[in-house]
Order: C-alpha cells, then sequence, then structure tokens
C-alpha cells in the first residue's frame, strides 16, 4: 500500500492539550494476512504489517519524522484447536500471541519512543448448543507492563493488565 493525506490532525509539538493540522504524511508498506486450517481440529491465523510512515510535507513538523504511535513493524498469531469429538466436542482452546513494535511516541520526533512489546492471549469457547456458546478470554495472560499509546512525552497510555472477560451469545 501507498497513501497520502493532507492536513492529518495530529498533537501541537508545541502545546500537547491542543491539535494542529500536518501539512502533508505519507504512509506505505506491506500488510500480510494468513489464515489456515492446518487439520480438521487445528486452524490458524496469522498477520505481519511494515509500515513506513512520516511528514513529507509541513511549516511546523519536520519532514521526515516518523508518525506518532504508528509502529514500523507489527504482527499477530492465533491458534485453536476445536474437539470434533468425544466428551469435550464442542470445546475450543486457542492462544494468541500480539506484537507491536517501538513506534515515535511525541509529534515532534525528539527521540521519544515507546517500547515494542509482545503479549500473549488465552481462549475457550464451548458450544452448549448450536445457539449458545460460552466463552472466556485471558487477555494479557503474562501481565505484561507496556505503553499502548502516547501524545506526548507527559502524556503515555499504559496497555491493559491481566484481565478476563466471560460472554455469552445466543443466536435468536
Amino acid at each position: 500500500f501507498h497513501l497520502t493525506k493532507e492536513n492529518v490532525l495530529t498533537v501541537d509539538p508545541v502545546d500537547s492539550a491542543y491539535q494542529i493540522a500536518a501539512g502533508e504524511v505519507r504512509s506505505r508498506g506491506v500488510d500480510l494476512q494468513l489464515t489456515g486450517q492446518l487439520t480438521d481440529e487445528i486452524r490458524v491465523i496469522g498477520a505481519y504489517a511494515y509500515v513506513d510512515a512520516e511528514v513529507t510535507e509541513d511549516n511546523t513538523l519536520g519532514r521526515g519524522s516518523r508518525l506518532l504511535n504508528v509502529p514500523e513493524h507489527s504482527g499477530s498469531l492465533l491458534g485453536v484447536y476445536e474437539f470434533l469429538d468425544g466428551s469435550l466436542q464442542g470445546l475450543e482452546l486457542g492462544g494468541g500471541v500480539n506484537y507491536v513494535g517501538e513506534r515515535s511516541g511525541n509529534v515532534a520526533d525528539s527521540g521519544f519512543e515507546l517500547p515494542g512489546y509482545t503479549t500473549v492471549d488465552l481462549l475457550a469457547r464451548y458450544k452448549a448448543t448450536p445457539d449458545l456458546t460460552l466463552g472466556l478470554n485471558l487477555n494479557n495472560a503474562f501481565d505484561r507492563a507496556y505503553y499502548e499509546r502516547s501524545y506526548s512525552n507527559v502524556w503515555v497510555m499504559p496497555g491493559e493488565p491481566r484481565n478476563l472477560s466471560l460472554s455469552l451469545s445466543l443466536n435468536l
């Protein structure tokens, strides 16, 4: 892909309480996704993105400055095992790994960068009936501390800690 945009709203490098329009920004790269059914029981989904994103024209922001919160490399991999028969029929167990590379943490491209991180998620689903599914997700299973995004070096948002969610889906 190759995208060019004008007047993209971004944080004012002088006062992060305000926003300004960047003259022109460009993003180019590759986004790959792969889905596969390895066996009747096992399926996987993988994704990878390489993004070269920068300011190409502006009166305030430096030409060539990296775009805020855009990692150069990111990717994910999810695997799910489905029990097709026996006493566990209807149960799915899986796990996923998500990677986000380092990225600029300040619109002024002052060298302040958010570090890359990797998180692991686990899941379980049980199809109790054709219309009723129960789900349990453990997100950030290893309780990895990470920074999701920032608007400046004094405004950084931490990522979610380990958390558990329960879901119930009913088809009517």
